[in-house]
């Protein structure tokens, strides 16, 4: 086990059952205020340029667009919620052999609360602790957990490639920034080509691991870090785990991944058309677009939920599509969607995350994972038929 598997593997010997949780350390606290309030501060910086962009922004008007969702379509908006929450879970669950999908659930809503508010990849330790615990060995585990950030930003790289071959084909006017954004789309495409013919082949992976070794040390070097004992056969090794992980579930994770995708842009579009933007004011093409484009800015997270990015470039985009007469009901449209798809994962992840400790500290040997990365199966799941001994007093029928 490396390190960082064993820095990410919860001990249950730290916690007995029935001794109360360590306290939080000062410091702890004042990191995640710090946090919040940074999260904050983008969420108001966001807010005062685009007040200072669109002179016809009105927060009267935008709450008056949010307050007039009515029952049923809070009804069909909670509902796609559920259904990017599942896609989520089978997404998740796609990637372990035999994990359950209300198991993926589990393992989607506590991580993305915790990397709602902190950026970057704070969600995989809290993964990988969870699937060690429901009997994964580390190995396992750390494959499925890089497995599924590889679909999530492999996802988000593809879509804008999707919406920039889709502004070309259909002739639509190109210029200015569009057309920088545009042109950025279609190279990030063409390296993900590249890169997937490289590790489509074991021997072309060695090759350009021959190739990358070198210009590696050299930066390694420059930077006064210790060099990689063999990076080629790490990338072939590390192919190879990948491989043998997705090799009977690639198509299920593809899938899965298309779906939530797809769920997430519903939810996006359904805020839109019920706050009044219908289709003749921005027709669905030009919302997956601008939802495309999106995806790819946030590819590397600035900020925790990306708080200010996302809300900047929605807003900006598509009142730029739909014209600056829509912008309150835009941006009421925006932060519904936001609101449902960040904020909304904070308390409700919290709540999953808090359960899932509580029945760790109520079972503490319920973590299966070893040492040797030997998995344990779990009684409920194990079922042995024995033969009892006959009685000395009974004779065997005959």
């Amino acid at each position: 086990m490396t390190d960082a598997e064993r820095a990410a593997t919860p001990d249950p010997a730290a916690a007995p059952d029935g001794d109360p949780p360590p306290a939080v350390p000062a410091r702890s606290i004042r990191k995640i205020v710090i946090r919040v309030v940074f999260v904050v501060g983008a969420l108001v910086l966001s807010f005062w340029i685009l007040a200072r962009t669109f002179d016809d922004l009105d927060f009267a008007e935008i709450r008056a667009a949010v307050a007039s969702l009515n029952d049923a379509e809070r009804l069909s908006i909670g509902s796609m919620w559920l259904l990017w929450i599942g896609a989520q879970g089978l997404l998740t669950a796609s990637l372990v052999p035999g994990l359950a999908v209300r198991h993926g659930v589990v393992a989607f809503l506590g991580p993305a609360a915790i990397t709602s508010v902190v950026p970057g990849p704070s969600d995989l330790p809290i993964r990988y602790q969870m699937l060690t615990s429901w009997g994964r060995n580390p190995g396992e585990a750390t494959l499925s957990v890089a497995a599924g950030g590889i679909f999530s930003i492999g996802v988000k790289l593809v879509l804008p490639i999707i919406a920039a071959i889709g502004l070309v084909l259909s002739d639509a006017p190109i210029s200015g920034t569009l057309r920088t954004v545009v042109v950025i789309c279609l190279l990030v495409g063409l390296g993900v080509a590249v890169l997937s013919v490289v590790l489509g082949s074991e021997k072309r992976t060695e090759q350009a691991g021959r190739l990358i070794e070198p210009v590696w040390a050299r930066v390694l070097r420059m930077l006064r870090k210790p060099e990689p004992a063999d990076l080629t056969a790490r990338m072939v090794a590390a192919r190879a785990g990948a491989v043998q992980t997705l090799h009977d579930r690639w198509l299920v994770a593809s899938w899965a991944t298309m779906l939530t995708a797809s769920t997430k842009f519903a939810l996006l579009l359904m805020a839109l058309r019920f706050v009044g933007v219908n289709d003749d004011v921005l027709p669905w093409t030009q919302v997956f677009v601008v939802y495309a484009l999106v995806q790819g800015l946030t590819v590397f997270p600035i900020t925790a939920g990306d708080a200010g990015v996302s809300e900047i470039a929605y807003i900006g985009m598509l009142t730029a599509a739909a014209g600056p007469e829509w912008v309150n009901q835009i941006t009421a449209a925006v932060l519904i969607f936001r609101i449902i798809t960040w904020l909304l994962l904070i308390p409700v992840g919290l709540g999953v995350l808090g359960f899932w400790r509580h029945q760790l500290r109520r079972n503490p040997h319920q973590i299966a994972s070893r040492a040797d990365g030997s998995p344990t199966t779990s009684p409920r799941r194990l079922h042995v038929r024995t033969r009892t001994a006959p009685r000395p007093d009974r004779t065997p029928d005959p």
